[in-house]
């Protein structure tokens, strides 16, 4: 397999994760608010166990892709930085680190969905308020490595390192609106309004763009990926 094949599947790994991901967040509807019951999570969870189970899997496989698009935007910039490798491992790094801890994310909701399935249920409702509220937690801890990833690869774009300037702007948007939606997981322990709720889908909408135009315009042009070795003088 010569390298531009191994560049457009680096390529298209993002694509990937964009459609894995895509498919797992909407497999079943939003869960209960933070402040819910837990007779209310619960409920939920055996109304859609299956569902859950099924889009659990399908994140697990989307955070394995996006080690590999992680590990290919690596190729990318260190041809372009010549080695220097001023954003290179931090994209890398974040990109891992933004994986790992999706994957972590997904297991409270399937351990609630096991336990559902199991001959008893869960008789616990501090057990259910826990695992519901860890949920919570890991998406704050995920958006963290989200907004570094976002700060880095932006910043890459901006100095045209790869793909466009202007969606090294749109990602360092998104960084931010990351970064608010950390706040908001770790701090609101109550419902505060669907107006809040907008940030957080901004910065969920936010990297699934940047990570689908990234990858569709590297598909598409992986010419520009090379880094052109200047000619050597002759005396």
């Amino acid at each position: 397999m010569d390298d531009r094949t191994l560049e457009r599947i680096g390529a298209l790994t993002g694509v990937a994760f964009v459609i894995l991901t895509l498919l797992s967040a909407f497999m079943y509807p939003q869960q209960p608010r933070v402040d819910s019951s837990p007779t209310t999570t619960l409920a939920w969870v055996h109304a859609h166990r299956t569902a859950l189970q099924a889009g659990m899997i399908l994140g697990l496989f989307a955070a394995g892709v996006f080690v590999w698009f992680v590990g290919h935007l690596r190729h990318v910039l260190d041809r372009a930085e010549g080695g220097a490798e001023s954003l290179s491992p931090i994209v890398f790094g974040s990109g891992v680190a933004v994986a790992v801890m999706s994957a972590l994310a997904a297991l409270p909701l399937v351990i609630l969905a096991f336990m559902d399935a199991q001959q008893g249920s869960i008789q616990d409702p501090a057990l259910v308020r826990m695992l519901g509220d860890l949920t919570t937690v890991f998406f704050a801890v995920v958006s963290v490595m989200i907004a570094v990833f976002l700060c880095a690869t932006g910043l890459a774009m901006v100095r045209k390192e790869m793909v466009a300037p202007w969606l090294g702007w749109v990602s360092l948007l998104a960084a931010i609106l990351n970064g608010v939606a950390v706040w908001m997981g770790v701090t609101f322990s109550t419902y505060h309004g669907k107006a809040w709720g907008v940030v957080g889908w901004g910065a969920f909408v936010g990297f699934i763009l940047v990570v689908l135009v990234a990858s569709a315009s590297m598909l598409r042009r992986p010419v520009d990926l090379r880094v052109t070795t200047p000619p050597v003088a002759v005396s």
